[in-house]
């Protein structure tokens, strides 16, 4: 059921999404440098802020700010995913690999060096901040209208 709650929690999501995938795209090798990583973080925060943060509202500030960090947490590791089966596909079309699970293993691969570049303190801090201050507002929202 939509709740003001919910969607507080996605908005949030996906504004610590996008300033996240902003943040990190220097840090990025050459090939995941496409200006659309902001935007698919974004979405993938604008996701999981409603189905996460959600439905943990309304059993405290503490407990919703843990909710947060979680979800920003499943967003790296959806948007680490998403890169990675971009960048496959981008080497699969160059005949690169040598069978479907050279391809399909290649995902994992790709998602953890680009996760490594990527592992930075600032970018650790605004994820981890803007998840819990995503959940910290879905909370006042709950209070403020339920």
């Amino acid at each position: 059921m939509p709740t003001a709650a919910k969607l507080f929690a996605a908005l949030a999501l996906a504004a610590a999404g996008f300033f996240t995938g902003a943040l990190v795209l220097p840090y990025l090798p050459a090939v995941a440098q496409s200006g659309m990583l902001p935007v698919v973080a974004g979405c993938f925060g604008l996701l999981l802020g409603w189905r996460v943060i959600g439905r943990a509202v309304g059993k405290g500030m503490w407990m919703t700010a843990q909710a947060g960090m979680r979800a920003s947490v499943y967003m790296v590791i959806l948007v680490l995913f998403f890169l990675g089966l971009v960048q496959m596909i981008r080497l699969s079309v160059r005949m690169r690999y040598d069978g479907p699970m050279d391809a399909l293993t290649d995902i994992v691969s790709q998602g953890i060096e680009f996760g490594m570049a990527a592992l930075k303190p600032d970018v650790i801090i605004v994820l981890l901040v803007g998840g819990a201050l995503a959940g910290v507002l879905s909370e006042w929202a709950h209070r403020r209208w339920v």
